[in-house]
């Protein structure tokens, strides 16, 4: 599931530009309905650089509730 919703991300940060960053849960959720809406606070906050490696973490939080992509992750994927 975390991929699936990091893709769906990734797709609208980068090839959509639906999605611009730095964005927060409640992009997100526009973006990949579907979750109650803590979870993509909790999502987000799990997965990003604070609380994982930065070279595994898929978000960079940039201010308070928001984010952006891991450009480290990005490179360490397509390895």
């Amino acid at each position: 599931m975390r991929d699936k919703i990091h893709k769906l991300i990734v797709d609208a940060v980068v090839v959509d530009r639906t999605l611009k960053e730095p964005f927060s849960a409640h992009d997100v959720r526009r973006i990949c309905p579907g979750w109650g809406f803590p979870r993509y606070y909790s999502y987000l906050a799990a997965n990003c650089a604070e609380n994982c490696k930065e070279e595994s973490a898929l978000y960079m939080r940039v201010g308070r509730g928001r984010y952006v992509l891991n450009k480290l992750a990005g490179l360490n994927n397509q390895k």
